[in-house]
């Protein structure tokens, strides 16, 4: 006798999601991205000195042809959930070129997922650098995540 199917819990999903798309991404799997992304996807990248600069859709998948990726991990998946809303923290390191020139880093990345009609997509991803560890901020405390490789 089989075991009835059991549903993941919607974070544990969300995370799956997380791990596909930076499968996907690491293979530059177009149908797959675009298949996860919503309509009005963007990246947006806060570059210092400058105003937050926005990456859509459409560009950002032109630009993955000269985005050469050697290493990847995703480090740690927070999720947060808010009806049909997912927001993910996360902080991506990956050995990588864009362009011929080095894009070798540790980024933290905020990702929001939406569900319409069944299907989560994601929408908007943020990218950041990680503070300096000397650098003056409030007192702090761990941020617990849904997965840790820690």
């Amino acid at each position: 006798m089989n075991a009835p199917h059991q549903e993941l819990p919607l974070e544990a999903t969300i995370s799956n999601l997380e791990r596909q798309w930076a499968a996907a991404f690491q293979r530059k799997d177009m149908a797959a991205l675009q298949g996860m992304m919503a309509d009005g996807y963007a990246l947006i990248i806060a570059v210092e000195g400058l105003p937050l600069q926005v990456v859509p859709r459409d560009a950002w998948l032109e630009a993955l042809a000269t985005y050469e990726i050697t290493e990847a991990s995703v480090d740690h998946i927070h999720v947060r959930l808010y009806d049909c809303v997912a927001v993910v923290v996360m902080l991506w390191r990956q050995k990588a070129t864009l362009n011929g020139e080095d894009r070798t880093a540790v980024f933290m990345l905020t990702d929001i997922w939406v569900e319409a009609d069944g299907k989560w997509r994601l929408a908007e991803r943020h990218s950041s650098r990680p503070e300096h560890p000397g650098a003056a901020r409030p007192q702090t405390q761990v941020l617990e995540c849904d997965e840790c490789d820690d």
